[in-house]
């Protein structure tokens, strides 16, 4: 006896390998305005390349650094500060999206709306801090705050080497001694041992 196949169709679906071309699209675009020095826009590129092809590799998240280095490096300006704080946590959005969705598989449009909510919430309410802030900042601002450039690379770096400290971690088996009246189960090689008949 053959068992059939099953299969549904999505009305509105676009193939996982669009997040991914969207990831790169995003940081070309923003390398191009934000980054003032070719050799940056360069690794910035090539990281979001690199996130299309393993998405695991954190690459993305250097590609968006890469795009905030950039404005801290230029003249501080309320248009290219708001196009940041629009671009990177685009970069965020689409580089999660791609660690759980294969290039291979159809993802229904409806199944992105909550992530692109979150996003329109979070524009929402950046964006008009970073015009407040603007606003109200004193004209000398870009002397006031140089020195602490270097803080904030500190940070990132540290930022970045904690996260991947996180990866690492999680990817580690965890081993859970057996308590008291339970037997042990030895992980399989092969997938999960759930005791049923194979």
């Amino acid at each position: 006896m053959k068992r059939g196949l099953r299969s549904f169709r999505v009305r509105a679906a676009v193939p996982g390998i669009a997040v991914r071309l969207l990831l790169v699209a995003i940081v070309w675009g923003g390398a191009v305005v934000l980054v003032p020095f070719p050799l940056w826009q360069g690794v910035a590129v090539i990281a979001a390349f690199l996130a299309v092809v393993i998405p695991r590799s954190l690459a993305a998240w250097l590609a968006a650094a890469c795009l905030a280095f950039g404005v801290i490096l230029n003249e501080p300006d309320p248009g290219r500060t708001a196009l940041a704080v629009l671009v990177v946590p685009a970069i965020h959005m689409l580089a999660s999206l791609s660690l759980v969705i294969p290039n291979t598989s159809r993802v229904a449009l409806a199944v992105l709306g909550p992530s692109l909510a979150r996003f329109l919430v979070i524009q929402l309410l950046a964006q008009p801090v970073v015009l407040a802030v603007w606003l109200l900042a004193p004209s000398d601002v870009d002397h006031g705050i140089t020195p602490f450039a270097p803080l904030a690379a500190a940070a990132l770096v540290l930022g970045v080497v904690l996260a991947l400290r996180a990866v690492r971690s999680s990817d580690a088996p965890r081993r859970k001694a057996p308590s008291a009246g339970e037997e042990s189960v030895a992980e399989s090689p092969h997938g999960a041992n759930v005791r049923g008949p194979s």
